[in-house]
């Protein structure tokens, strides 16, 4: 059997942004990087690259800290969103660039985990290759020291069981397919699309922009349309992911994250009194109402329709962006995208039927109706998958443990005991499955398993400032990996944090995927503060108080941090010895 020291699974931002730091930590590691496509990027490889696909991110707020994307080399003018392609071809220098090129193993698909007795990881893999135009595949298994599993939470679609679908005699697709389905595009006479994801706005947008009447159905019973906003709020207009990194307005967030950093008192005044909670509100509510009244969505019967049926305070980073280069809303105005609330019931030929009673005659039907959130790959046996921190469909009873997380969040904040009346993502999608959520501390290591230092999940949490967070999550699995990490000394402690920080999820964000896996919208940049915290590194980098609470961070705030931390271990060393 092959022996392999350290494996990553998953060649996306996490995968990669991994490999980076833990060969410039270590050179001379033996580490090889598994990826099911072939090609690298996750969500941004090749086959994935769907028409008009864009970053939510404008120009220097989508990049790797040590790896700007310049505007010679990429063609991306300041102050625009950059194309699918141009991340893609981005993410492929920058494995070049970094030496991980070499060490990734393209079309090798991970399909079982299992470990040892002696505590090594047995991986099963499949092996695709193609020569004198024929598909061969083949399997092996091999064992490796240190794991990483870098699949993200969107890279297993979730296509919902409609009846009838095997009759419906035209191409019924999840959103992940869309670049194989483009053909639809100039084809196409009518298209359905399902649900009201940001891929269900862009995929509207796409065929409006084509020509292609769509029928827009956004289900009666999931959580409505998600909340789209203009590049520019408030009255500041700020871009919006300026606006949630900024220091001074993540105050105005309630989070257990941060803690000690020099502001513990402004947050207890701005959630733990009615004057403050006060305060917090106007915050929200002018956001919301800026959002609502730059898109017109009381000024017009249909575009009303697309207004989003919770507050934007219970919204976490499915908060998205117009970054279209046209009016999206002139095709819903003028009646090429029409608009349906309702569930599909049932398909028949060609047709798509809904709760409403309606039969829409299509050419296809386009599911944009999320991911499962959970890894693709078995894990053996079911019991291993709870030790690790990962969904399992067993029953998850309250224990003593989260009737104490939720006492003490509930406390903290009372704002969030007024939970609000809508169905969350996790029900809407996924309505056959309860599955236990993710269970990780720092949202990267399994409690069960923290002192065996084996084993760590990259990249199970959706946040806003993506880029920074997969840099921030690899340095401190780098550090976490090697021993380097002082990591608490009591399970309890970790048990308690892990608890806490997953039922913060379940009250913070009801409205998203809150209580399935790690969600931060305005919860990022303290985030990203507690894990530079943990490994002894400077977290406030602005250089002055007033830079510190008005300037957004960017990835260049952040450039040069895993040689500090690299220096920091030369110093540490110098002063042991």
């Amino acid at each position: 059997m092959e022996h392999m020291n350290v494996v990553i699974i998953g060649a996306g931002w996490s995968g990669l942004t991994l490999a980076k730091t833990y060969i410039q930590a270590h050179p001379d590691v033996d580490l090889t990087v598994l990826e099911a496509a072939d090609s690298v990027g996750g969500v941004w490889a090749s086959h994935r690259l769907y028409p008009g696909l864009r970053t939510n991110s404008i120009l220097g707020s989508y990049e790797n800290p040590d790896f700007p994307m310049t505007v010679n080399k990429f063609g991306v003018k300041p102050g625009e969103h950059i194309p699918g392609p141009v991340v893609h071809q981005y993410m492929t220098d920058f494995a070049k660039t970094f030496d991980i090129w070499r060490r990734i193993r393209f079309r090798t698909e991970v399909e079982e985990i299992q470990q040892a007795s002696n505590g090594e990881w047995i991986l099963t893999l499949t092996t695709s290759q193609s020569k004198d135009g024929k598909g061969t595949t083949t399997t092996k298994k091999i064992a490796v020291d240190k794991l990483i599993i870098a699949t993200g939470v969107t890279g297993n679609p979730n296509m919902p069981d409609i009846p009838g679908a095997d009759t419906f005699d035209a191409p019924l697709f999840h959103a992940k397919d869309f670049l194989q389905k483009k053909e639809l595009l100039k084809t196409a006479k009518k298209v359905v699309v399902y649900g009201g994801s940001k891929s269900a706005w862009d995929a509207v947008y796409a065929y409006s922009t084509s020509g292609t009447p769509v029928e827009w159905v956004i289900r009666e019973s999931g959580g409505g349309p998600c909340w789209m906003s203009p590049i520019l709020v408030t009255p500041l207009k700020k871009c919006l992911e300026h606006v949630v990194l900024t220091r001074l307005l993540t105050l105005f967030n309630p989070t257990l994250l941060g803690n000690n950093d020099g502001y513990d008192f402004w947050r207890r005044l701005l959630h733990g009194t009615v004057i403050g909670r006060w305060f917090v509100g106007k915050f929200w509510g002018t956001l919301e109402g800026d959002v609502v009244q730059l898109n017109g969505f009381d000024k017009d019967p249909e575009i009303k329709k697309l207004k989003p049926w919770f507050s934007a305070f219970w919204s976490g980073p499915s908060l998205s962006i117009l970054n279209y280069p046209t009016d999206f809303f002139q095709y819903v105005k003028n009646g090429t995208a029409r608009i349906h609330y309702a569930d599909i019931t049932h398909l028949t030929r060609r047709t798509v039927h809904l709760s409403t009673g309606e039969a829409l005659e299509v050419d296809a039907l386009h599911c944009s109706t999320g991911w499962k959130h959970e890894p693709s790959i078995k894990i053996s046996p079911p019991s291993l998958a709870a030790k690790l921190g990962l969904p399992t469909n067993s029953d998850e009873p309250s224990t003593n443990l989260t009737r104490v997380a939720d006492k003490e969040i509930l406390e903290r904040f009372p704002s969030l005991r007024d939970q609000p009346k809508v169905t969350a993502k996790r029900h809407a999608v996924d309505v056959k499955s309860r599955k236990t959520p993710y269970r990780l501390y720092r949202y990267m290591v399994p409690p069960a398993a923290t002192y065996e230092r084996n084993l760590a999940i990259a990249g199970a949490v959706i946040s806003l400032g993506s880029t920074v967070n997969a840099q921030m999550q690899a340095l401190w699995i780098t550090a976490y990996l090697d021993g380097s990490l002082q990591l608490p000394k009591s399970i309890d402690e970790i048990e308690y944090s892990t608890e806490l920080s997953t039922r913060f999820g379940h009250w913070r964000y009801p409205a998203d995927y809150g209580d399935r896996h790690p969600t931060l919208a305005f919860d990022s940049l303290p985030y990203f503060d507690e894990l530079l915290r943990d490994l002894g590194l400077k977290f406030q980098r602005k250089g002055s108080w007033w830079k510190e609470l008005l300037e957004d961070y960017r990835p260049a705030d952040y450039r040069g941090i895993v040689d500090e931390w690299i220096d920091l271990q030369g110093t540490v060393a110098r002063r042991e010895d």
